[in-house]
This record gives structure tokens, C-alpha cells and sequence, in this order.
């Protein structure tokens, strides 16, 4: 070997040591025939040759290398300059005269001179067979592991405790429903157990997970899959491992699906649980007759205490009927498999005879062979205990009907008489067979007999009640007038029977009936004289029924609608009222005839030309002897006026919006103007300026009020509402209220009250003009107590004052529109009447009331009271 190889002979020594010190395998090669220079005895040994390789060329030094790849690859690191690494590649090796396979990680290093020319290539290696070797049988293992597993249709899973992550097979992860390769951790593997189960699963994994437990861990719990509300069951098992410091460094098991089991478990439970339920008795015994089963309604029947042991079929029976069970009961089983029939068992605990009807079989196993029998019967004591009561009832109705003093029969489907009672032979001396078929119309005076004899023909043609009067001569010869009646009877297949009947004398009645007639006459000419009189009057006037149904109405009233009296008397004269109206005036009528009360609304009525008119309808019950007989109302045409309200409002409205504008503005300037004076110094003028600016706004609050009265009028006031705290809103407006007065004490007397929900500041301007009142009304005290409570779903505040009251015959009018205080007392008290009203309709648009509860001379309370919804059915979403 040539010493121009190495750049130095220092370099030259450098290599050798290095090569020759190296515990792995190293070797180099020079030149593009790589020439093998320098080796080591580790390298040797991997070769199985000696020192005489060296000056060989790579390829004559390990010819079996030949069509594997090494030859190639040291070219090609050779001439491009780039270093080559391989890990566990595989070698075929001549070792000992045979072809051994091994596994390297090796590099082919280019080595450089200082032009960055390659002189050789160093190469070390590795030898990684055993590694190699324990992967592959370690990977056989897991492949043969999860080869078990999935015939076991189980998952494996293994979770590190210290930072919760998850490793699992494919069908672990789709078991517990995640996506395939998602990475899991412990957290979102609860979120998909089901919320009932979730607590239960945290516990056991945190005791398996505890130093001072056995580690084991076996839960059974549900999963559901995301994004659907399929559910599955699932079990899993798994053991925790420790160190010898009691850290816990593995946790591992398997999960399976157990769904169809839990679901063939709940099925066999609904099984028992409906066998179990059954009335009729139901066992099972083995081959021999052992009874190993009886269900609820069994041991029952027979007396049998559930903790008590079962025994043999033979125990079940009186003992006069195990002849019958050997000889007959038996004996079918054996040739036929089944048996039915009566038998009388015996009560365990009474000895009492049971009779019942039962049905006994084998029971075979999947290839056909008897395993055991079993048995249901039905207990026959009722029945039989029915059929003598139907018996002891059909002897009763026999000297029920015989009593009666009415005529009481029964026909078939072809209208021939099967069955009368005494009564009639009683009446007319005809035997009861004689007058079955059609014999009965023989006692029937041969005036009325063609007439009572048809009217049943057609009636039983057309299978609808049957009723009719006839004469009969009883057997003294007195005539007595009868009505027959009959009503239809169908079996329960729908099919018409014929007819189950009455006859009735009516001789005292009709002549009742005449007389009656007569006075009737009388007061037909009354009532046409009422009719005359009423058509004459101006307004609508109707009658009512007690139920509330029209049964009159005046030829005004007809004239209005253009209908005849039929189409309007009734319920159809609701079909004349706006839709808007209608419920409102249903309503309003419901309870004044509940009531008893005085009827009064006002709704709109289409008219014959189809427009629509408002009226006043008023009603007044009329009451004779204590009861109320009629009815008697009118209805008012009130539409000029309603129109000429509408145009009051709409002034109103247009005129305060109108002048909204300009109190603003002169407000705005008389601020402006205050603030100039008080800076020139002028106070005595701005004190005038800011006295305007407080009659201002009294006249800015007046117009508001006009407003918002023009709103209420015209149905279109707003209201905002919201969720807020009922006591913290009234307390609010108490505190800036009393930064207004320094004479009255605003006293808080609250009670727990909760949220409601409502227009808070619509509450707010209910609070500010109750309050203010009670400060205006009040000038010679010094106190004011507003007070909250809540019963029920409603809360309620009331504000009291102690100052002039008001008069009884006055409280129902505060609360109406542009009402003051009369007399001399009406310029003490400046405004305009219109803020209770306001507050009223405030109130009663949002579900509850005010009222007022005063004494003239010793002050006011003003209360109001508001529904508390339900927060969780009505909290906006």
C-alpha cells in the first residue's frame, strides 16, 4: 500500500489507532476499487476471514456479497461524496463454509483530501441480528396477541397515569367511539361515557389506580357515540402496575362489547317480569315431574311462599285427580307432547280446591330432545263465581222488571216481541204468550193500531230509535193513553239484535199537555205582543237561554245583520263579531252566566253590507221565584263615537308629538341660558331661568303622558321585557325619589321576592308615579312606606301614604282617564288625570292588577300585582 493515500503520515497513524481501538467493526477502503487497507478484528470476525484480505479489493475479499446491494452503494458514495447510512439492513454472510443471514446498522464515510476529493471510504458497522431477531418474535407475539383479541372480539388499551394518554387497538378506539388514529386522552374518554355511568367509571379507575388497592379494575358502563344517541355497552377489565415506590407505571386491560348481552339480558328480564305478572299460573319441572318454577301469580294461587322449596307435580293436585294424572295427563305427554284440559289443584296453605283449565307440554332442546315440561293454567273460581251471579242477576232483573210500573219489552231483528214484563198483563189482562210476536197490537184501540204498527215497521227498516203514543184498553175497560219508546241493540260485532223497550202511561201527562197548550196559546198572543213592541225600539234587543244561547232577537236586529231570525238566534250570532273581538266577548259572556253578574262589552258587528260597527252589548239576567229564567240584552250602536275617540287620541297624539319638539328645544335654550348667567354672575336670573326650566319639565311629562296614553288607545305601547330582580328595581326608584323630597321619608319595608319578568322600565314609571302621588297627596306627613311581599306566582307592592285618602264613591274613578280631585281641592293638586291611568293599563298589559285601598281623611295604599313566570319555560333563548 501506497503511503501517498492518506494526506499525512500523522493522519495515517491516526486511522490506524483509531480502527484498531474501536470495539464495533470498522474498515477502510481506498480507492474507486476500494481497496481494503485497514481493518479491525471485530470486522474480521464479522466476516469470518483473517488479515489476508488486506490489499484485496472489497468485491475479491467477500465475493458471496455478489447481487447484493454493498457493491453499488460503495460506488456511489465513492463518487458522489455523500455518506450512506443504513439501520438494520440484511446481510447474507459466508460464515463457516454456509450463507448465515444478519442485520446491520452500518456507514459507508466518504473521506476527503483537501481538494474535497474522496481517497477512501470508512465503514462501521453494527451487528444487530439479535435485536432484529427479538423485534420480529416480539411482533409474531403481538400479531398472534391481537389475532386472540379479535377472536375474543376484544380491545386492548393501555394508558399512561401521569399524563392520561390513551393507547389502544383500532377496535378499542371504535368501541369507545373515536375516530381512527385519534389521539385520546383519559378527559375525553369520559365525555363519551353516558352522564349516568361517568361517576361510577371515575371512581373505579381512581381506586385500581391507588397504591393501597390490588390494582384491578372491572367496570361495565355505557358509551355514547357522538353526534348520534345510539348507545352501546361496554366492558372493561384491567389491571394497574406500581414500582417498588408504589408510583404506578402501567395501567392496561381490554374492552368488549357487551350490548348484545345486556340486551338479550333485558329481553330474558322482560320475559320473567311479564311471566312473572301474568294472571294465570305458569311453572316448569324437569322430565320427572320436579317442579322447578312458578311464577307470581302461582304461588299465589296456590298458597306458596317464595322462600319455600317446590316439589314434585303430583303435590299441586287433589288427590283424587293423580289417577288422572298418570293414566291421562301423563300419558298424552308421552305420545303426544301436550296436554288440555280441566283438573282441580289444592291450595298448599288452605287445602282448598282450586278448578282450574290448564295446558301442559314438553319443552325441547335445540336438537329436538325433551328437556322438561311446562305448564299454564287459568283459575276457573271466578268464572264460575261470574256465571252464578249472572244467573242470580238474570232471576233479579226477572222481579226487578216485574215490579216496574212501566210496560217493559224486548224484540228481535225482525221486530217480533221475545219478551214483556207483568206490567203489561197487569194493564190489559193479555197472557205474556199472547202477545209475544205481534199479539200486543190487539190490546191497541183499532184507531191508533195501524198508526203504532207502521211508525214500528219503518223504524226497525231504518234501525233508529223507535217511538210512538197510542190508546189501550185496559182489562177494567178504562182507555189510557201510552208511549211506547224502543232503543237499537247491536251485538259487539256491530250487527243490529232488534230493540230493548218501555211503554208508559201517559194518560195523566197529556192531559197535563192539554192544558198546558191552552196556557201556552195565552202566552204565544203575550209574546207576539212583546215582539210588536220590541220591533219598535231603536236598538238591538235579544233574549237568552241560562245557557247562554239567543233564542230572540227584534226586527232592528235583523234589519242590521240582513238574516233571517234562524240565522241568528243560537251560537251563530258570534259569527258577526271581529275575529279580533270574539274571544274577548266569549269570554266576557262565559262569565257573567257563570256570574250571574251584570254583562257588559263593547265589540265590533258586521253589518249587512259587510262593514263593521262597534256596539255596547249589555245584559241583565231576569230572576223569577229565586232563579234565573232568560235573559234580556241590547246592543247600542256606539261606532260615532268610537270614531270620534279615535280622533281625540289621534289629536292628541299628533299635538304632543308636535309639541315634544319644541319644549325640547326652548329646554335645551334654557339650559344654554342658565349656564350663561350663572357665569356672568347672574344669579337671580338664572335661578328665574332654572325655574323655567322646571315647569319645562313638568311640561315635558305631561306631554309624555299624552303620549303614551295616544299608545295605549291605539294598541301600539311597547313593551321590552327582560329578566331583572323585582325588589333591587323598586329600590332603585325609591333611592332616586328620595333625592326629590326632603320633607317625606321613603320607608322600605321588603320582603323576598325573586326575578321577574317584565318591562323594567315600564315598572319603573308605574313605581316613579305611585310614589310621587303619594308624596303630592300627602303634604301635612312626613312619611311614606312602600312595601313588596310574593305569594304564590305572583308579587305584589304597595305604596302607602297618610295624607288627604279618597272618597268611597270616587276610588273605582282614579284610575280613569283625565280624573282629578273635585272641588276645591283640584287646582291644589295640578296635572292632568292621567298617570294612573297609564299605570293601570301598564299593569293589567302585562298580566296583573292594580287596586287602591283608601280612607278619606287618613290616606291612600296604592297596590299592584305581577305574575311570576317561570324562568326556565320562559327565558328568552
Amino acid at each position: 500500500m501506497e503511503s501517498n493515500i492518506y494526506p499525512d503520515a500523522q493522519s495515517e497513524n491516526v486511522f490506524k489507532t483509531i480502527i484498531e481501538q474501536s470495539p464495533s467493526p470498522v474498515g477502510l477502503y481506498v480507492g474507486r476499487d476500494m481497496v481494503i487497507t485497514l481493518t479491525n478484528d471485530a470486522i474480521l470476525k464479522v466476516w469470518d476471514k483473517d488479515v489476508s484480505v488486506i490489499g484485496k479489493t472489497f468485491r475479491q475479499a467477500l465475493p458471496e456479497l455478489e447481487g447484493q446491494p454493498f457493491f453499488e452503494l460503495l460506488d456511489t458514495v465513492f463518487t458522489t461524496g455523500i455518506a450512506y447510512e443504513a439501520y438494520a439492513e440484511k446481510v447474507d454472510l459466508l460464515i463457516g463454509g454456509q450463507m448465515q443471514t444478519f442485520y446491520f446498522n452500518f456507514i459507508y464515510k466518504p473521506l476527503k483530501n483537501e481538494k474535497g476529493e474522496v481517497w477512501g471510504i470508512l465503514n462501521t458497522a453494527d451487528d444487530v441480528t439479535e435485536l432484529v431477531l427479538t423485534r420480529k418474535k416480539l411482533a409474531e407475539a403481538e400479531e398472534r396477541s391481537r389475532f386472540a383479541l379479535d377472536s375474543a372480539e376484544l380491545g386492548a388499551w393501555d394508558m399512561n397515569p401521569e399524563n392520561g394518554r390513551v393507547t389502544w387497538d383500532d377496535r378499542c378506539n371504535r368501541l369507545h367511539g373515536f375516530l381512527p388514529g385519534e389521539v385520546t386522552v383519559y378527559s375525553d374518554i369520559l365525555k363519551h361515557i353516558h352522564p349516568d355511568d361517568r361517576g361510577n367509571v371515575a371512581q373505579n379507575v381512581k381506586a385500581a389506580l391507588n397504591p393501597g388497592g390490588d390494582g384491578y379494575y372491572d367496570e361495565t358502563f355505557r358509551i355514547v357515540c357522538p353526534n348520534s344517541t345510539k348507545v352501546r355497552w361496554l366492558r372493561s377489565k384491567g389491571k394497574a402496575y406500581f414500582n417498588e415506590q408504589g408510583r404506578c407505571i402501567r395501567f392496561a386491560g381490554t374492552t368488549q362489547d357487551i350490548t348484545a348481552e345486556i340486551r338479550d339480558k333485558e329481553e330474558q328480564r322482560k320475559l320473567i317480569t311479564l311471566v312473572d305478572n301474568t294472571s294465570d299460573f305458569i311453572s316448569l319441572s324437569d322430565l320427572d315431574g320436579n317442579v322447578t318454577y312458578v311464577n307470581a301469580a302461582g304461588r299465589k294461587m296456590m298458597g306458596i311462599d317464595y322462600e319455600a322449596e317446590l316439589q314434585h307435580n303430583s303435590e299441586f293436585i287433589m288427590p283424587g285427580e293423580k289417577d288422572k294424572l298418570k293414566n291421562e295427563i301423563n300419558k298424552a305427554l308421552q305420545t303426544l307432547g301436550k296436554w288440555s284440559g280441566e283438573v282441580m289443584y289444592r291450595n298448599f296453605k288452605t287445602g282448598e280446591p282450586i278448578p282450574v283449565i290448564g295446558t301442559t307440554m314438553l319443552i325441547y332442546d335445540p336438537a329436538g330432545k325433551p328437556q322438561g315440561r311446562a305448564t299454564i293454567a287459568r283459575d276457573l273460581r271466578a268464572e264460575i263465581a261470574s256465571k252464578k251471579a249472572l244467573i242470580d242477576s238474570e232471576h233479579l232483573l226477572q222481579n226487578i222488571t216485574s215490579a216496574s210500573p212501566t210496560a217493559l219489552w224486548m224484540a228481535d231483528d225482525n221486530g217480533m216481541i221475545t219478551y214483556a214484563n207483568k206490567t203489561w198483563t197487569d194493564w190489559t189482562g193479555q197472557p205474556i204468550e199472547d202477545l209475544l210476536g205481534t199479539g200486543w197490537l190487539h190490546c191497541i184501540l183499532p184507531e191508533d193500531r195501524a198508526r203504532a204498527a207502521e211508525k214500528f215497521l219503518i223504524d226497525l227498516k231504518a234501525q233508529k230509535p223507535y217511538e210512538v203514543d197510542f190508546r189501550i184498553r185496559r182489562k177494567s175497560g178504562e182507555i189510557r193513553w201510552c208511549i211506547a219508546t224502543g232503543h237499537p241493540q247491536y251485538n259487539h260485532e256491530g250487527k243490529f239484535m232488534g230493540y230493548i223497550g218501555a211503554c208508559t202511561d201517559v194518560t195523566e201527562k197529556t192531559i197535563t199537555d192539554i192544558e198546558l197548550q191552552l196556557k201556552n196559546g195565552e202566552l204565544n198572543d203575550q209574546i207576539r205582543q212583546f215582539e210588536f213592541v220590541t220591533d219598535f225600539m231603536p236598538v238591538q234587543l235579544w233574549t237568552a237561554k241560562t245557557s247562554g244561547e239567543l233564542d230572540y232577537v227584534n226586527k232592528q236586529t235583523i234589519n242590521f245583520f240582513g238574516l233571517p231570525m234562524e240565522a241568528i238566534i243560537g251560537e251563530k250570532w258570534i259569527d258577526n263579531v271581529h275575529p279580533e273581538d270574539r274571544p274577548g266577548c266569549i269570554a266576557a259572556w262565559a262569565e257573567a252566566l257563570q256570574s250571574h253578574s251584570l254583562y257588559q262589552y263593547e265589540f265590533r258587528l258586521r253589518d249587512k253590507n259587510g262593514e263593521y260597527k262597534w256596539h255596547l252589548s249589555r245584559a241583565l239576567p231576569f230572576i223569577n221565584d229565586g232563579e234565573i229564567v232568560r235573559w234580556f240584552g241590547t246592543n247600542t250602536d256606539i261606532d260615532e263615537q268610537k270614531q270620534m275617540q279615535r280622533q281625540k287620541d289621534d289629536f292628541l297624539g299628533i299635538a304632543s308629538h308636535e309639541l315634544k319638539t319644541p319644549v325640547t328645544s326652548i329646554k335645551a335654550y334654557a339650559q344654554v341660558l342658565g349656564a350663561m348667567l350663572s357665569n356672568e354672575g347672574e344669579e337671580k336670573k338664572a335661578q328665574m331661568v332654572m325655574k323655567m326650566d322646571a315647569q319645562l319639565n313638568r311640561l315635558t311629562n305631561l306631554i309624555g303622558d299624552l303620549l303614551d296614553v295616544t299608545k295605549i288607545n291605539s294598541g301600539r305601547i311597547l313593551f321590552n321585557k327582560v329578566w331583572f330582580d323585582f325588589n333591587q328595581a323598586v329600590e332603585e326608584c325609591v333611592q332616586d325619589l328620595q333625592h326629590t323630597t326632603n320633607k317625606h321619608i321613603l320607608v322600605m319595608d321588603f320582603k323576598e321576592t325573586g326575578k321577574v319578568y317584565s318591562d323594567k322600565e315600564r315598572i319603573g314609571q308605574v313605581m316613579t308615579n305611585l310614589i310621587s302621588n303619594a308624596v303630592k297627596y300627602s303634604p301635612h306627613s312626613n312619611r311614606i312606606i312602600i312595601s313588596t311581599e310574593r305569594e304564590g306566582n305572583m308579587v305584589t307592592v304597595c305604596v302607602e301614604d297618610f295624607g288627604i285618602g279618597i272618597p268611597e264613591d270616587k276610588k273605582d274613578k282614579v284610575f280613569e282617564q283625565f280624573y282629578r280631585v273635585s272641588g276645591s281641592k283640584q287646582h291644589t293638586f295640578p296635572g292632568l288625570g292621567l298617570g294612573l291611568y297609564i299605570s293601570n293599563e301598564i299593569i293589567r298589559r302585562e298580566g296583573g292588577r292594580m287596586w287602591v285601598n283608601s280612607t278619606e281623611g287618613k290616606g291612600s295604599t296604592f297596590c299592584f300585582s305581577l305574575p311570576v313566570a317561570d324562568s326556565k319555560a320562559n327565558k328568552p333563548k
